[in-house]
């Protein structure tokens, strides 16, 4: 009788560990796939060397740092609009103009940092891979778009090859 409750604590507490892990923030458990495959997109896009590699990513990684500080800093200035949205108060235009400001500033410290960081890519990538670099984001949206509509997308029923089709 013993043996069968050990067995059972047994196979319940592997059964219980066996369980997916939470999800942790936007993305979830899926954010560390996304990153691995964003790496082996931009190595492949690149056509990056082992060592190249070694040199661009770590880098990357501060960078990326830094981008996400820019965008903290713009979640925080649409805050307090977003407030005033709630509770259906009105804007003027003067807050609106120095959130426009404020806005066009951290855009240009955004450039400044996307430029810094190619400029400093440009001791361990060649020029060519320096101007993929810049062209390596809006590539890979460009490809989840266009695999999003292949896949939404059914092919037409034949014989209505001319009738749009309704979103």
């Amino acid at each position: 009788m013993r043996i069968i409750v050990i067995n059972l604590l047994l196979i319940l507490t592997a059964t219980i560990f066996a369980q997916p892990g939470k999800s942790r923030g936007p993305g979830g458990q899926y954010t560390d796939r996304m990153e691995m495959m964003r790496v082996w997109k931009m190595t492949e896009y690149l056509e990056l060397n082992e060592e190249q590699a070694e040199k661009l990513f770590p880098s990357m990684r501060n960078h990326q740092s830094e981008m996400r500080k820019i965008m903290a800093k713009e979640k925080e200035l649409y805050t307090p609009f977003y407030e005033k949205a709630k509770k259906n108060k009105n804007l003027t235009k003067i807050e609106v103009d120095n959130l426009l400001k404020d806005l066009a500033k951290l855009n240009n410290e955004r450039a400044k940092l996307q430029i810094d960081f190619v400029k400093k890519s440009g001791s361990f990538l060649d020029p060519f891979q320096q101007v993929k670099l810049l062209r390596f984001e809006p590539h890979m949206k460009e490809q989840a778009l266009k695999k999003m509509k292949e896949e939404y997308m059914r092919p037409m029923p034949k014989g209505k090859k001319n009738l749009k089709r309704k979103r």
